[in-house]
């Protein structure tokens, strides 16, 4: 078997390699706090890859839809993230029923099992009730499915030796019967969670493996230009009156090694020159004007013409002045607020801008910005260059309250494994266009089980601490979980707000 070439891959395998060794040894405290370590580490490696794949098929989707005969590449890479996170979940859900089977988490130390040096449960469920063999076949299956994908048979082959999810060969001098046997048998239940977290790695650096193939095809693939849409490149789309309209018309992907265009505008011929023409119209009013624009294309092979033909339009005006907030109709407190300030027939260093309300400070030409401090009113008023004081009146208002979070959800179901590997609460200004965050001052999270007391825990910040870290770490099938009293502070917030309750059922 080849050593794998990328060096996050190989540090994994060395250190699963490390921890087949210690397993040879004594189990003693510090080799169990040893594995539990080995399992953080791989933890952190896997979400690395997360951000690394989501960032490779950002890039993918950016590609594909740009140019549409990439839209295979990102389907088969969307398929992929599908298949891996299958695989992800069957994980989580397979290291939540181990940690089940063996009591859970001290409750003194979360990070550790009750029962970490418990072989008998891992030998039992995984080698004689089969469920390593179910592993073992997921990981073939899932395997052969990834491998599906890459249709080029070559390509397949190479990456079939370079792929990292594999289950590993039995070696050939073992007296084990099976891989099941050799791999579970007798191990410490502290030990199966790195080698769980360790499959898990494999299929998300199979993955991102995966994700870059593709990508790559979406840049070594040479484009192929059938479609011609001519292009205008004009310094100004909208002018004063009595002055002239220019503008540069060209078509798209022409190549400069064949002299085969002929361009008109209004019907009148137009010398062309690299590829473009460059004309002057001159309105006689205001208001909306057009303009056709014809180019005619030679096949140098058949000498066949194709003309194009479109019709454009601008826009002659008197000068005004319009001042308006980039993203919306209103400014928020706490948070920069862009504003665009546009003068039609006015230089923008002769232009006085001032306020009442806000302070603004000016990035650049036109483009200015302000950062309200509270909700209110506000007044920005223009003038200057022959243009009359103009004034403009803005409102104020607070950031929305944002929408608390637990793992991506409002409430509902939740497995227990899913639930007790949250960090904490997060609030998320949705649809929100600013970039601003609030965070949790604090809130009071409620266990319900099925056949217990109710217990409560009161928590500062939106992160588990103490005795709700605690609580959290209880769920199990059939408890309920509420979230209440949840406090949040937004930029420009004098007090804390008070957002409604969470309630998740524990599956």
């Amino acid at each position: 078997m080849s050593l794998p070439k990328e060096p996050r891959q190989l540090m994994i395998n060395l250190m699963y390699l490390v921890l087949m060794a210690m397993l040879a040894l004594n189990i003693s405290a510090e080799i169990l706090n040893a594995f539990y370590q080995m399992d953080d580490s791989i933890q952190q490696s896997n979400n690395v890859l997360d951000r690394s794949s989501n960032s490779i098929f950002a890039s993918i989707e950016k590609q594909a839809k740009a140019y549409r005969q990439f839209l295979p590449f990102k389907d088969k890479a969307s398929e992929a993230r599908a298949i891996v996170d299958d695989f992800s979940n069957y994980m989580i859900n397979l290291r939540g029923e181990l940690v089940e089977r063996v009591g859970g988490f001290d409750e003194k130390n979360p990070t550790v099992l009750k029962n970490g040096k418990d072989k008998d449960v891992t030998s039992l469920w995984l080698v004689k009730e089969g469920k390593a063999s179910e592993l073992e076949e997921k990981i073939e299956a899932t395997r052969s499915q990834l491998l599906a994908l890459i249709e080029d048979e070559t390509r397949r082959k190479e990456l079939e030796e370079r792929l990292p999810l594999k289950k590993g060969e039995l070696p050939k001098d073992s007296d084990k019967p099976n891989w099941a046997h050799f791999t579970f048998n007798q191990m410490p239940a502290a030990s199966v969670l790195p080698i769980f977290s360790k499959f898990q790695n494999d299929a998300k650096n199979s993955e991102n493996l995966l994700l870059n193939y593709f990508l790559g095809k979406t840049t070594d693939t040479p484009m192929i230009i059938d479609q011609f849409e001519p292009v205008v490149s004009a310094p100004k789309g909208y002018i004063i009156k009595g002055e002239k309209f220019e503008g540069d018309v060209f078509l798209g992907a022409y190549s400069s090694t064949a002299n085969n265009l002929s361009i008109k505008i209004n019907g009148q011929s137009h010398r062309v020159r690299d590829g473009k023409t460059s004309f002057t119209l001159s309105p006689t009013g205001t208001g909306k004007q057009t303009y056709e624009v014809e180019i005619a294309v030679r096949n140098p092979v058949t000498n066949e013409v194709k003309k194009y033909t479109k019709t454009y339009e601008y826009e002659v005006g008197q000068r005004s002045v319009s001042v308006s907030a980039e993203k919306m109709n209103v400014l928020y407190a706490g948070v920069d607020n862009p504003i665009a300030l546009a003068a039609a027939g006015i230089n923008s260093n002769d232009l006085n801008v001032s306020a009442t309300g806000i302070t603004l400070s000016k990035v650049k030409h036109g483009k200015y910005s302000t950062k309200p401090s509270k909700a209110g009113k506000a007044k920005i008023t223009v003038s200057g260059g022959g243009l009359e004081p103009t004034t403009f009146d803005f409102r104020i208002k607070k950031i929305p309250n944002p929408v608390m979070e637990l793992s991506g959800k409002t409430g509902g179901s939740m497995s227990a494994a899913e639930f007790r590997a949250q960090k904490g609460i997060i609030p998320n200004l949705k649809n929100f266009d600013f970039d601003a965050r609030c965070t949790v001052a604090g809130f009071e999270v409620v266990r319900v089980p099925k056949k217990d007391d109710v217990a409560s825990a009161l928590n500062s910040g939106g992160s588990y601490k103490g005795d709700a870290r605690r609580l959290v770490k209880k769920a199990k099938a059939s408890d309920v979980y509420f979230f209440n009293k949840i406090k949040v502070r937004c930029p420009g917030d004098e007090h804390n707000r008070t957002l409604n309750g969470m309630i998740f059922n524990i599956k």
